[in-house]
């Protein structure tokens, strides 16, 4: 159970996470170059990413116990 609510808590950090790195990789762009830079479903690739990690390091938590 914990593992799942790992899981689902790693795809909603992850895509709020890719979200606020887009915008930031956007206005950076639009500051530095005059053009907007980004990375095309850059929310989706870091919750996926997120999903995977946080999983994996609460099992290595629950390991160590």
């Amino acid at each position: 159970m914990r593992i799942f609510i790992a899981i689902i808590v790693g795809l909603l950090g992850g895509f709020i996470l890719g979200v606020a790195l887009s915008s930031f990789l956007g206005i950076f762009g639009m500051t530095m170059l005059n053009q907007p830079i980004g990375i095309k479903f850059l929310p989706y690739y870091t919750a996926l990413l997120c999903a995977i990690v946080l999983p994996i390091l609460e099992y290595r938590k629950v390991i160590k116990k």
